[in-house]
């Protein structure tokens, strides 16, 4: 005998309310299998957040085939599926589109020798160096401006709430300005190049710079620098260095240029101040192992120190 159920009933089934013997009676009816696959096919159901109202005209259009489906293999009966649980079933879809477009964690990551740039919701500008990670989340980002950086990054801040930057060696906080953020597994950075920023290290505490300021921080050692350049020198293909060990320099030069340098075991402790060129690996090669007295040797694999 065909059974109508309500609204409420189906509701309640949903919700997992239902007692065991209502349960196991509308399990046995012949409408459980019509209503089980429409609710299996929004389980089921990977929909891109790109498009909502593309998505839901999806939505609706394959749990309808899936009920055609269904009522054309038993077409002697005829089955009547209220309205409400389509509406559920694309309310559903469309609960978990939102939760997905407005609380995931967006990354962008650069490989070596790329650079990216990033806009962020409110209109701030993130570009990403070599080698280099930005987490945040969208959801909430205007009264919370907070992300996570691994690598470096050169950020061009609007003016709003605290805009925070993360990472493992400290943490930078300011309200509307230009800066760089290097965080590295040794070598931590920062250069302020308009307003104000405060960095709070992991080895010290808190120090405000302003424009024309910086702070390295590299093997225990925090040293102060000023400097003239208005933005920094990576967004020109060129990386420049203060009083930075010399292991750190060659890490970046693989980096920029995607090479292997192999001997850096036989480096001995010295500071590098600087720049070498993006564009052509024999002159920057010239200009850290040269300057430094590093014999070295250039070949089709990257380059090799030697014995010194």
């Amino acid at each position: 005998m065909e059974q109508n159920y309500s609204d409420n009933f189906l509701a309640r089934w949903l919700a997992g309310e239902l007692s065991e013997s209502e349960l196991e009676a509308f399990k046995t009816s012949e409408d459980y299998d019509a209503y089980k696959a429409i609710i299996d096919t929004v389980d089921s159901a990977e929909l891109p957040t790109s498009n909502l109202s593309r998505n839901y005209e999806g939505f609706q259009t394959k749990i309808k085939t899936q009920n055609n489906s269904v009522d054309n293999k038993e077409s002697s009966t005829k089955r009547i599926i209220p309205l409400w649980v389509y509406t559920v079933a694309a309310a559903c879809v469309l609960l978990v589109i939102g939760y997905t477009s407005f609380f995931q964690q967006t990354e962008y990551t650069t490989d070596f020798a790329q650079q990216q740039v990033v806009m962020l919701p409110d209109g701030s500008e993130a570009i990403l160096n070599a080698d280099s990670q930005l987490d945040f989340k969208t959801f909430g980002w205007k009264a919370n401006r907070e992300l996570s950086l691994e690598g470096e990054a050169y950020f061009k801040v609007n003016k709003g709430e605290t805009f925070t930057v993360n990472t493992n060696k400290g943490i930078i906080t300011v309200l509307g300005t230009e800066f760089t953020v290097i965080s590295r597994p040794k070598f931590f950075g920062v250069q302020c190049f308009e307003g104000k920023v405060r960095v709070s290290t992991n080895e010290e505490k808190s120090v405000i710079l302003t424009q024309g300021m910086a702070i390295n921080v590299q093997g225990g050692t925090t040293i102060q620098y000023n400097f003239s350049e208005s933005e920094p020198s990576w967004i020109t293909d060129e990386s420049s260095f203060t009083g930075v060990d010399i292991t750190e320099v060659i890490n970046e030069l693989e980096r920029q240029y995607n090479i292997e340098v192999r001997g850096k075991a036989l480096l001995k402790p010295a500071q590098f101040s600087g720049r070498f060129t993006h564009n052509n690996l024999n002159q920057a090669a010239l200009t850290i192992f040269t300057a430094m007295d590093i014999p070295y040797r250039l070949s089709e694999n990257g380059i090799e120190i030697l014995k010194y």
